[in-house]
């Protein structure tokens, strides 16, 4: 069955190949299973790189397609790509995030800066709270998220937040284990009993 995945990830154009090669590979895998992705709509940094596999791709009679959901006042920032057709201009950012989410089964947040930060923590908060549905995956590409994964536990060690986070997402290591996790993936509303720390059931 076709898979609707949301993606978030760098906008940045100077990043070190394995990061682009990683994220051709997970393209042209997705459009050969007929994903549809939803990505910022940028032709700037990893986005470009997937919209652009895609869309080659289809063009050999690859199933995937991509949508870009993109705030108006960022078209210019991160130029809108020309190549793709179905592309949404929102009002703002939090329009942004909701619309990239809605409908798709699992969201995959790949090397990234603030932005690719800001939207895995708010997905990842929602699944908590039992408001999303999808599969949340955190590609640990070479170790680039460690440190955020030791803050998280940190804030467990701390008492401000439950030990039971690590239940609502999943890292993959490499896009073999990105495409598993979104394949065997399951949507499912967690019930937010063990969102906060402390809480007796």
């Amino acid at each position: 069955m076709s898979k609707r995945v949301c993606i978030y990830c760098s906008s940045s154009d100077i990043l070190e190949e394995k990061y682009i090669e990683a994220a051709d590979r997970f393209a042209r895998s997705a459009a050969l299973l007929g994903y549809t992705i939803v990505s910022g709509g940028s032709k700037k940094g990893l986005m470009g790189v997937v919209a652009d596999t895609i869309l080659s791709l289809g063009e050999s009679g690859a199933k995937g397609d991509i949508v870009g959901i993109i705030p108006e006042f960022m078209m210019n920032l991160e130029l809108q790509h020309p190549g793709i057709n179905n592309v949404k201009v929102v009002d703002s950012m939090s329009q942004r995030k909701e619309l990239m989410r809605e409908g798709s089964d699992a969201v995959v947040a790949f090397p990234g800066g603030l932005g690719t930060l800001e939207e895995f923590l708010e997905t990842l908060t929602l699944k908590r709270l039992g408001r999303y549905d999808g599969v949340v995956i955190l590609f640990n590409q070479d170790g680039y998220y460690d440190h955020l994964l030791s803050l998280l536990d940190f804030f467990v060690s701390e008492n401000t937040m439950s030990p039971g986070y690590r239940g609502a997402f999943k890292v993959a290591g490499n896009v073999q284990e990105v495409l598993s996790m979104i394949e065997e993936g399951k949507r499912e509303f967690l019930v937010p009993h063990n969102y906060l720390p402390g809480i007796k059931n």
